[in-house]
């Protein structure tokens, strides 16, 4: 209903302006989110609109019971709406993007183990096929065995060579590590290299990687621990203490009262800015 509430309303304009969007098919399907592109672009406009309308006419409500300043009333009709409805917009075209990168980096993450799970399977010259299939059964793993089910299913449902299912699985996963070493592994079987050989120097190379990005993450997450205490902590307060001075004292700024501009960094600028920190934080969080 909500999906075909977003195409009939902005299904025109979203055609004028698909192509701003293209980027965003291949995260749509490394999310494995199965929405057509030009739906979900629909959505996006649906629900930034009807967060808008939503917004203002809480402001409007909310100015009738608790009857705002003028300055203030004005601050709140034109910018709170236009906030919300852009984080709305942002949230949902970098969602399909968050949840691709979510993927990638636990493949990623869950990568060097699987490998060498796959190295002793190998190593005990069963066929790759039957590698795959008993990948199915360890699901810690996470997606590398939801891709290893893919596999099997390729090759026992739909009768794909062992080669075809692991190029079809390949090009569909959003972790160029993973369709790397699965185009390798297609390619050694079609030509008749020593897949065990091949999968065991894949092995060491992914476990030295993932050492080299922990260390390398450690690092970056100190710098982020004094960004935060310098912008969220320590400049909060001086302003804060400032403001407090020329509450004393009296005036406006940017014709806000001072109790009123104390409210606002309170209540709206700390927490919006605490909770982007965060999200950032999430965002580059590589799992590790």
């Amino acid at each position: 209903m909500y999906k075909s509430a977003s195409v009939k309303v902005f299904s025109g304009i979203v055609d004028r302006n698909m192509d701003n969007f293209r980027p965003l098919k291949a995260h749509l399907e490394g999310a494995g989110i199965q929405i057509l592109l030009k739906t979900w672009v629909c959505m996006i406009f649906f629900t930034t609109t009807l967060v808008y309308i939503a917004t203002l006419a809480s402001i409007l409500v909310l100015h009738l019971l608790f009857d705002f300043s003028f300055f203030l009333f004005m601050y709140l009709v034109t910018l709170i709406p236009i906030l919300l409805a852009s984080i709305a917009f942002f949230i949902f075209y970098i969602y399909p993007i968050q949840k691709a990168k979510s993927i990638q980096n636990e493949i990623d993450n869950n990568l060097p183990f699987a490998l060498a799970h796959m190295n002793a399977i190998a190593s005990s010259g069963i066929p790759p096929e039957h590698m795959f299939d008993m990948l199915t059964d360890f699901e810690e793993y996470g997606h590398i065995s939801n891709n290893a089910k893919m596999i099997v299913r390729n090759i026992k449902t739909f009768g794909m060579s062992s080669t075809r299912a692991i190029d079809a699985v390949a090009s569909k996963t959003p972790s160029q590590s993973f369709k790397q070493i699965l185009t390798g592994i297609s390619a050694t079987i079609e030509k008749g290299g020593n897949l065990v050989d091949y999968i065991n120097d894949m092995s060491e190379k992914a476990l030295f990687e993932y050492s080299i990005k922990r260390e390398k993450y450690l690092k970056t997450l100190s710098t982020y621990a004094d960004i935060y205490t310098a912008l969220l902590v320590a400049a909060p307060l001086m302003m804060l203490a400032i403001l407090g001075v020329m509450g004393i004292i009296g005036g406006e700024i940017l014709g806000l009262g001072i109790n009123d501009l104390v409210l606002i960094i309170t209540w709206l600028v700390l927490p919006s800015l605490n909770a982007s920190f965060l999200a950032f934080i999430h965002m580059t969080y590589p799992g590790i």
